[in-house]
């Protein structure tokens, strides 16, 4: 038996020796005839079905100084060469096959992968650990090579050679300006290794602060709509590239916590990495474009539902428009007087020839000037004028994660028909929040100007005290729609409502375990997905720490919250993220779910106030004291008088059986004149 087994594991032994190589084999196609698979490199297939080609990736070095200017770079004393690897990269999608992947050699000559020769033009499927380094020799060179593989809920490739028709590839053309855009093939593979190859009928640039940075964010719009792990089918989405949120997740955390309080028109999205021409760029959000039309976001708003059959406009039609301080000339919008903002039309959108755009601007103002000055003064026609509830919990979103945009841009309202057919704007959908939950420094000049020290910080309010514009001018009496409806009683009343029914239930189900379906996922399911993309992201050479804007995330002052008491207590010791200064991934991540429960706690005991009344037993009047005007009420109730209910009735029920008698006013009356009674007149009910 034991000569048995000495020869089993010899054998299993040598076996293991030989397992990396599995077979070579002549290409499934040409590689030449694939446009932006360049020659004299090795590519590995992102997917199992090697008959798929947009799917393929070059290796690459790492470029760690990719992300610092030539100053920085010198104030570093260092050069961009010097941040390249020596050694060679795949950055692998999750839905690539984790013990074995497909090699292609595109190198004129035969080249050896770990001792395996690999004909020139054909691939090799080979064995392989994220932990171990392999050997290449080729054209008389050697290379090491290494492999990483996500945790993404998918991949996203994207390729054209030549976006110009001038032989410039894709990624330098569309950086080149953001209104570049171009036609282009890809793939979409999911982590369960399936796939899509619906052409890219448009892609350009996006975004505003982060264009300007290296990690180029973009809006993608397929020729026909479809789906990235699970989500639903739309033709337009947006590569959020989180440059500056170094969690990677607040986008997401906030789109899916707006979804689940039930703002309308919530963005779903995943985590993607994202490819180009065979290059791997990087972690990525892959979210549903805020757009209308049937195959889109917002459904409700088409090309023609502004107009009657015979083609003239509407005396109600639902529209879509964006605050937006930054609207430009080529921007279709217009100006807001009364609220000092610019208004973005989204949807429908007309070109400048068409007969009704002036009219339909002309509308958009005069509907949003009347909503506007509704929520500032409070008036009785507020509710027929906009869906309080929706208007509420787009604040709450923005005032929990301390937005600095909030009401500046990318804050969207949707007019639309109510369930009984009324017209009134919605509040929706949520959109841009990697300037949020802890994130951004702020500006000090306008943080000095609304008298806000503690912006950084989870406690303190927001919204309310964010300008609408005169940056730079002095001036602090205008403030945004938002800031507007966190001063309106009736509004405000609702979010604290609302906070509790809505926000702290999906909160908790962010802070319980395992929870990977539904409108918002368990915060170690988000991490999950993240964690080894995240790793890929920041080794590849996007730095973690994004500059000056951003801040300090080494260390918290956290807090909670006693719902019994309604009290919000600090810690005594801030909980640090860093190590000797060295900021991770698993720390970043960390300080943003923490700023995020430590806020949600500061804001449940300032709502406590206006949702968990004490009720005393026996204040019939609720004005905070038991005497004999309370007695007095009840008797006039008796005598249909005088009505009680809800927490009046609760006081005024001083024996608890549920009706109001002559008893509860005795039992009042005997406290006031100090008799004991067997009922606890005078303390919380």
């Amino acid at each position: 038996m034991k000569k048995f087994l000495a020869l089993l594991l010899t054998l299993i032994m040598t076996l293991s020796v030989f397992a990396f190589s599995v077979s070579a084999e002549e290409a499934p196609f040409n590689f030449k005839d694939v446009s932006y698979i360049k020659e004299n490199a090795i590519y590995v297939h992102g997917v199992s079905d090697t008959a798929e080609t947009e799917a393929w990736q070059h290796w690459q070095q790492l470029d760690l100084y990719r992300d610092y200017d030539e100053d920085e770079q010198r104030d570093m004393g260092v050069k961009r060469e010097d941040g390249i690897s020596k050694e060679y990269y795949f950055f692998l999608p999750s839905g690539a096959d984790s013990e074995k992947v497909t090699i292609l050699n595109t190198f004129s000559t035969d080249i050896t992968f770990n001792g395996e020769t690999i004909k020139s033009g054909s691939f090799l499927e080979v064995v392989y650990s994220v932990t171990e380094d392999y050997a290449v020799h080729a054209e008389n060179n050697e290379y090491i090579v290494r492999f990483r593989k996500s945790s993404a809920e998918a991949a996203v490739y994207i390729n054209n050679p030549d976006a110009d028709g001038n032989g410039t590839d894709l990624l330098s053309y569309l950086s080149q300006d953001k209104e570049n855009d171009a036609k282009a093939t890809g793939a979409i593979v999911n982590s369960d290794g399936t796939f899509d190859n619906t052409p890219i009928k448009k892609i350009k640039g996006r975004g505003n602060t982060t264009w300007a940075k290296e990690k180029k964010p973009f809006n993608v719009t397929y020729e026909e709509a479809v789906s990235v792990d699970g989500m639903e089918k739309t033709k337009k989405l947006s590569l959020l590239a989180n440059y500056q949120d170094s969690s990677l997740a607040r986008n997401r955390i906030l789109f899916d916590l707006g979804d689940a309080v039930g703002i309308p028109y919530s963005s779903d999205s995943r985590f993607v990495d994202f490819y180009m021409n065979g290059e791997y760029l990087g972690t990525y959000e892959m979210a549903q474009k805020v757009d209308t039309g049937k195959k889109n976001l917002v459904k409700v708003i088409e090309d023609e539902t502004h107009l009657n059959e015979d083609g003239s406009l509407k005396e109600e039609f639902p529209f879509l428009v964006e605050i937006d301080a930054g609207a430009g000339s080529t921007d279709y919008h217009t100006y807001s007087s009364k609220a000092k903002c610019n208004l973005t039309v989204k949807g429908p959108e007309l070109d400048n020839d068409d007969p009704n755009y002036d009219k339909v601007l002309n509308i958009v103002k005069a509907k949003f000037d009347e909503m506007y000055s509704a929520v500032v003064n409070d008036s009785d026609k507020l509710e027929e004028l906009v869906d309080v509830d929706s208007l509420a919990k787009l604040v709450l979103i923005n005032e929990l994660s301390k937005n600095w945009d909030v009401g500046i841009s990318s804050f969207y309202l949707t007019y639309q028909a109510d369930e009984d057919g009324n017209y009134k704007f919605f509040g929706s959908p949520c959109w841009d929040y990697d300037n949020s939950l802890g994130n951004a420094t702020g500006i000090k000049g306008d943080l000095d100007r609304m008298g806000v020290k503690d912006y950084e910080e989870p406690t303190g309010w927001w919204t309310q005290y964010k300008l609408n514009s005169g940056r730079g001018s002095g001036k602090t009496g205008k403030y945004t729609l938002p800031g507007y409806a966190m001063m309106n009683e009736t509004i405000l009343q609702r979010m604290a409502e609302i906070w509790f029914e809505d926000f702290v239930p999906a909160l908790e189900i962010l802070n319980s375990e395992n929870v990977a379906e539904g409108d918002i996922y368990s915060a170690d399911v988000y991490y999950n997905y993240l964690k080894d993309s995240a790793q890929m992201n920041y080794e590849m050479g996007w730095r973690i720490n994004t500059g000056d804007w951003i801040c300090d995330h080494s260390e918290l002052l956290n807090g909670t919250y006693n719902p019994e008491t309604g009290i919000f207590t600090a810690d005594t010791e801030v909980t640090k993220y860093t190590d000797s200064e060295v900021f991770t991934y698993e720390g970043e991540f960390n300080y943003m779910l923490d700023w995020l429960n430590t806020r949600a706690a500061w804001l449940s005991s300032e709502f406590h106030k206006a949702v968990y009344k004490n009720v005393i037993l026996g204040d019939a009047n609720l004005d905070g004291k038991v005497n004999v005007k309370d007695a007095t009420l009840i008797q006039k109730a008796l005598a249909k008088l005088e009505k009680l209910e809800g927490d009046g009735f609760t006081a005024a029920d001083v024996n608890a059986d549920q009706k109001l008698s002559v008893q509860d006013a005795t039992n009042i009356q005997k406290f006031v004149a100090n008799y004991e009674i067997p009922y606890k007149v005078g303390e919380p009910v």
